[in-house]
């Protein structure tokens, strides 16, 4: 995973990242699970003012408990603050962030692109299109296609739309 991969992904500038990383004495190592946790600890920080070096370790064992627990709740000693964090909805925006920086950021191919030899059925094949109904097709005669085809028609002619 690249620096900008990881930003998107935690829903931050790569500056906030590189800053994070230096405050919490992290590695420069861009990983999925590492993103998840740093975005978690940036939505509590956002939502509360905690510091980031606080957030941080409460983030691991919040995401543990998903699937468990739905939700993650922090209550201050004194009661005076409450905050709830909806794990799937935390999850569900993590998981598209961590898709838009998959498709934003994907790796380019190096030197030119290759040209596209496929034609016709291949091309069509290669590029995800089901033709096994047409291969099928064309497995049969030509009178044997036609019989087919007034076989549908027939059909369609006396077919009627019920309401």
């Amino acid at each position: 995973m690249t620096l900008g991969q990881f930003a998107t992904a935690v829903g931050a500038p790569k500056r906030w990242v590189q800053n994070a990383f230096q405050a919490l004495g992290l590695p420069a190592v861009y990983t999925e699970p590492l993103a998840r946790r740093l975005a978690f600890a940036k939505a509590v920080k956002e939502a509360c003012g905690m510091p980031l070096r606080r957030a941080f370790p409460l983030a691991d064992a919040a995401l543990a408990r998903w699937p468990a627990h739905k939700t993650w709740e922090l209550r201050e000693p004194d009661g005076a603050v409450r905050v709830v964090i909806d794990l799937e909805r935390f999850l569900s925006d993590y998981a598209v962030r961590l898709s838009l920086s998959r498709t934003f950021y994907a790796e380019k191919r190096r030197g030119r692109p290759r040209k596209r030899t496929l034609r016709g059925i291949a091309w069509a094949e290669w590029y995800g299109v089901d033709i096994s109904l047409l291969v099928e097709s064309l497995k049969r005669t030509p009178e044997e296609r036609l019989r087919q085809l007034d076989e549908v028609r027939e059909f369609f002619a006396t077919a009627r739309i019920v309401r």
